[in-house]
């Protein structure tokens, strides 16, 4: 497969038309940074020194497997899937708490001192209440749309 194809499959040009959902869009981009996020998360969790507590261990187990699904709920949003709106809002609402646990864990812990973690940290949050926002509002937006046609 030359370079060209796999790259286009991967960050579609259609993302940049204008009639490109931008729910979609965002989303997409959220997914595929939110993988590296976790595979970043993964390793620096791995860096602790050890033996691991319990919850360690499951931040640790949650983010390895939630790093494929959102790499590949990525592609689906930038390949406007539209079937898969609703694997993506499931993936958020298990993820968010998820993520919230985390920043919670690592405020406890003394990790969020410095400006930058807090920044990262309290901003995927954010995001991940956003792109679910978003993802809920193209849905309603598409509900009202066919009821009134």
């Amino acid at each position: 497969m030359s370079d060209r194809k796999w790259f286009s499959q991967w960050f579609p040009q259609r993302r940049f038309d204008e009639d490109f959902p931008l729910a979609f869009w965002f989303a997409g981009l959220w997914f595929y940074l939110k993988s590296f996020l976790y595979f970043c998360y993964v390793y620096m969790l791995g860096t602790e020194p050890q033996p691991y507590d319990q919850w360690t261990w499951f931040e640790i187990c949650y983010f390895a497997a939630a790093m494929i699904p959102s790499l590949l709920l990525g592609l689906a949003m930038w390949r406007e899937k539209k079937g898969f709106v609703w694997l993506a809002l499931l993936f958020l609402i298990i993820d968010t708490p998820m993520l919230t646990f985390h920043v919670i864990r690592l405020a406890q812990g003394g990790f969020l001192d410095s400006g930058l973690t807090k920044f990262l940290e309290f901003g995927s949050l954010g995001l991940d209440f956003v792109s679910l926002g978003w993802l809920i509002g193209y849905l309603s937006g598409r509900k009202t749309e066919s009821s009134r046609a």
